[in-house]
Order: C-alpha cells, then structure tokens, then sequence
C-alpha cells in the first residue's frame, strides 16, 4: 500500500476546512493538518507577489490522488491550485493501517 500526504494551500481558513470537510465526507483522507497562517511568495503575471494563505497536509493512500483533486479544484478559488502529491517512505505500521482503512474502497 502506498502512502501519500498531499499539500495543497487555500486563500483562507474556511476554504481549507471546507475542502477538508468535503474530502472527509467522501471518505478520500483520514486527516487534515491545516496551518492557518503561510507567508507565500510567488511569482504570477510576471509580478512578485506576497500574500498570507493557509497550508493544508492531507494523509491518504496514492489511489485517491485524483478524486483528491478534483475535489480541491471543484472548491478552491485559485485558478490554478497547488496540489503536490509527496510520497510516504516509512509510516507506522498501526497509523498506516487507520489511514487504510479509513480511506480504502470507498
């Protein structure tokens, strides 16, 4: 089984608890760590730009990668949403477990 912990960041708060909250529902991540406050730099329209946003760490297994997706796209108010899968090398075995569970055949 492979693990993924997908980042993704939002405009706000409520947005990143709403895509959670959605993404929970369906049963596609076990957990969402959500990091209020990110000072983001980027570089968009060929202007530098700053701007505070919210950090988002979603644990699931690799097979969810693209209903993940779809479902940060469909509630996100970014054009073009980061969305990065990172895999999981080592994972505790019973944590593993949960996150399968949780999230498999679903």
């Amino acid at each position: 089984m492979n693990f993924i912990i997908i980042y993704t960041t939002c405009s706000s708060e409520d947005e990143a608890k709403q895509i959670s909250k959605t993404l929970l529902d369906h049963d596609l991540i076990a957990c969402s760590n959500i990091l209020p406050t990110t000072l983001s730099m980027f570089k968009w329209d060929n202007n530098i730009s700053t701007q505070n946003e919210c950090t988002i760490f979603l644990k699931t297994i690799e097979e969810n990668y693209d209903a993940v997706s779809v479902v940060i796209k469909e509630n996100h108010a970014y054009e073009r949403p980061c969305i990065i899968s990172i895999p999981i090398k080592n994972i505790d075995k019973d944590f593993g477990e949960w996150i399968y569970k949780t999230t498999k055949n679903r």
